[in-house]
């Protein structure tokens, strides 16, 4: 490991000895009246009229342009007001007035709307106070899912015609896990949230790779500077009640920046399997038919504090921590059936505690370190009678325990004829501890003890290249060295991003990316967990790496309407699966690589609006999926299926004194496969009515999910002997009560009823 840390010590050191010139244009848009516009457009180019890029201005009017040639023009323009065409070379552009235009003609009404997307790079920025507005949400993970695209299920996202994606703050790499994030998320307010960047490919300075969304946080605005703050509470009804609560603060100023949050989470899960198979075991079939009911009740903690001081403009340092615990979730499953009876009771601790320092530069440098510390213990019960009064009873103990470091540093010089190179490096360290001890001496051989040391290293260069107005162009490569325990693999990952814009109301994105996907520590510490008396959960410590291979074509319409061809090819892909044991009468749950996985899909969002009383959007996808293991036991499949997906979202404002909106959201899938499972259709409808008051900083909501109890998963396995149906009852049917209050300096600005940056339909 000293090795590896003194080679990134001294890559980070010489890359801090880079130097360029600042390579941004900002600058405030205003009425006559020193009224801030909003949703103007902001068009940079060379002096020679050559296009550099496009903006639009903030609701304080701001704007902020990624290059600056030594001599540029700015083209200004609305639909309100008359264009400006300025000329100039200072980083701080300056205060720039719009003269209104007169719409003084009888019976002309000028209509408009904001775009939905602008393009950043490679980037599809999202405006989430904009795109939220009128959306009925409460946290920052609800407000994540209005995006164009984005599909939640089990509290899994995906984006259509990318899968997975990776998720970031302000642009930050962090070593928290997924799910740490997400818990972190459905704690923080979407008020906190300004911006979401959308990307495909990743670029390599974000450290990661492949579909990712970059939330970024609200910071100091001139005008909206203080203390800032919201409390919320939420009232959960399952068959059990639940909820959660919490208070997020921020304080932002010219110099300091600051902010904490705190929720406490109150969760109930229930769920249900019945496990039908006709099971071959040395070719005498045996009829199974084993049920199993499981609740869990869990009392978890979120808290984050932040600042950042800027030392000018353009430096800034970054510090937060952000800390997650459980102190004593219960977990209880009863499982009866044809093979046997079985009580099942866990009691587990868990908790994270994440650090992260980060500084940005005026110079294009950036660099930071991000530390994670995770421990986690369990204590089960379990119980096992068979039909034959066969009786065994043990108590197990399992122990983990991670610190995961990783640290980073970037630069980006912006060179003549609007060339942009980037480059940098990063290096991230893991130590894991397994532990597994059973009380059973007949089953002390499946204690287990083991270590994992994990080291990734790598460096990155790519560039940006704007050839003209209609062409853009950014590519890199990722050269990554990875070692774990005796695995060692040296790999490159290619990144390509084409953007063609013929016009505004027309723009083509190509976008290629790779990537890699390592097992979780506790499936690669081959640790064997008893389920009940039938099935078993078993890791798998030769269990190999797998890389994606993704291109996407996007081609986006009038800055809203989204269509979109994508595929992915992922060789050696794994998963969890069930398996039919042919020398025992068990179901294990395995993780296997098969042989690939791959995928073709077509999308289309389609936003629409009427009046001012409705606005909906229809997410259409249609994949063609391939899953194929030629060596999965003796049970190989190769299976594929069309599977077609549908998102409706609808929001009504039911009557504006008092404020009431509703909003319906309606999702279906049609039959699908995964690996071997036949996966039956699925659908579910959420509904919700807001109440929103007190100048709009109070609300009150009532939501109903899945109103229909129809998002319960059927699946079936006719492969061989493999000959098994798994209907599954998620229990995802609630209600919920939630209450929000907005404090502090911020000051909604009046605008124009009219809030457009481009010409309507």
């Amino acid at each position: 490991m000293k090795k590896y840390f003194l080679v990134s010590i001294l890559l980070l050191l010489g890359t801090l000895l880079g130097t360029a010139t600042a390579q941004t244009i900002t600058g405030k848009v205003t009425d006559p009246s020193d009224q801030p516009i909003d949703g103007a457009t902001v068009v940079l180019q060379t002096i020679d009229s050559v296009f550099v890029e496009a903006t639009i201005t903030n609701t304080d009017g701001t704007f902020l342009l990624n290059h600056q040639p030594t001599r540029y023009r700015l083209l200004f323009q609305h639909l309100l007001y008359e264009t400006l065409e300025k000329e100039g070379s200072e980083k701080e552009a300056g205060t720039f007035v719009l003269q209104p235009k007169d719409y003084a003609l009888q019976e002309v009404v000028v209509e408009g709307e904001r775009p939905l997307v602008t393009v950043e790079g490679s980037r599809l920025s999202y405006d989430m106070p904009q795109l939220i507005s009128q959306r009925l949400v409460t946290n920052a993970y609800e407000a994540l899912k209005q995006l164009p695209g984005v599909i939640e299920q089990n509290d899994v996202l995906t984006l259509a015609g990318a899968g997975s994606v990776s998720l970031l703050l302000n642009g930050r790499p962090s070593s928290m896990t997924y799910e740490q994030l997400i818990t972190l998320l459905k704690g923080m307010p979407a008020s906190r949230v300004e911006k979401a960047e959308v990307m495909y490919s990743a670029p390599p300075q974000y450290h990661v790779r492949g579909a990712a969304i970059n939330l970024v946080l609200k910071g100091y605005k001139p005008g909206e500077g203080g203390l800032q703050g919201e409390i919320r509470g939420e009232y959960k009804q399952q068959k059990e009640a639940g909820g959660n609560g919490g208070v997020t603060l921020a304080y932002t100023s010219p110099k300091v920046d600051l902010d904490f949050m705190y929720n406490l989470q109150s969760s109930y899960t229930r769920g249900y399997i019945d496990f039908l198979a006709h099971h071959t075991v040395k070719g005498q079939v045996y009829d199974v038919n084993q049920v199993t009911e499981h609740t869990g009740r869990s009392l978890s903690h979120t808290l984050r504090a932040g600042g950042t001081y800027k030392f000018d403009a353009d430096n800034s340092l970054e510090l937060s921590y952000t800390t997650q615990f459980s102190p004593n979730s219960q977990h209880h499953s009863h499982s009866s059936g044809s093979i046997s009876e079985s009580f099942n009771d866990s009691r587990t601790h868990h908790q994270m505690h994440n650090a992260a320092l980060n500084y940005t530069s005026g110079f294009g440098f950036r660099a930071g370190a991000d530390f994670t510390n995770f421990t986690s213990t369990d204590t089960q019960d379990f119980f096992d009678r068979s039909p034959e009064e066969v009786e065994t009873r043990f108590i197990s103990r399992s122990d983990q325990h991670i610190d995961r470091w990783k640290i980073y540093a970037d630069q980006s010089h912006s060179l003549s004829h609007d060339w942009t190179l980037n480059y940098g490096t990063s290096f991230s360290y893991v130590h894991n501890r397994n532990i597994q001890d059973y009380d059973l001496p007949e089953m002390q051989d499946n204690n287990l003890y083991n270590r994992i040391r994990e080291y990734t290293y790598n460096v990155y260069a790519g560039f940006d290249k704007p050839f003209n107005s209609q062409w853009t162009l950014s590519a890199s490569a990722t050269l990554e060295y990875y070692q774990m325990q005796d695995y060692r693999k040296w790999a490159v990952y290619p990144t390509l991003q084409l953007n063609y814009m013929p016009s505004a109301s027309h723009i083509l994105q190509l976008s290629f990316s790779s990537d890699k996907t390592y097992p979780d520590y506790w499936t690669l510490s081959g640790a064997t967990s008893y389920l009940n008396g039938y099935n078993e959960s078993v890791g798998n410590p030769f269990l190999r790496p797998y890389t994606e291979y993704d291109a996407d074509l996007t081609y986006i319409l009038k800055s809203k309407y989204i269509f979109q061809v994508s595929y992915s090819y992922i060789p050696d892909y794994f998963m969890q699966t069930v398996y039919l044991d042919s020398d025992r009468l068990k179901a294990i749950y395995n993780w296997q690589n098969w042989d690939y996985s791959q995928e073709l899909d077509f999308t289309a969002i389609l936003p629409f609006k009427v009046g001012n009383w409705w606005d909906s959007r229809l997410t259409l996808q249609a994949s063609l999926k391939h899953d194929k293991a030629s060596a999965y036991y003796d049970a190989p499949f190769n299976q594929q299926q069309w599977v077609g997906v549908s998102q409706w979202t609808n929001t009504f404002q039911l009557c504006r004194r008092p404020n009431l909106r509703m909003e319906v959201t309606a999702f279906g899938q049609t039959q699908s496969i995964q690996g071997s499972y036949d996966i039956q259709p699925v659908g579910f409808v959420d509904a919700a009515l807001r109440y929103t008051f007190a100048k709009d900083r109070a609300m009150l909501q009532l939501k109903g999910s899945d109103i229909f109890n129809t998002m319960n998963p059927k699946t079936r396995v006719r492969n061989g002997a493999q000959y098994l149906d798994m209907n599954t009852q998620s229990y995802l049917q609630n209600v919920t009560l939630s209450f929000s209050y907005r404090f502090g300096g911020y000051k909604k600005k009046e605008v124009k009823e009219v809030d457009t940056s481009r010409f309507g339909n």
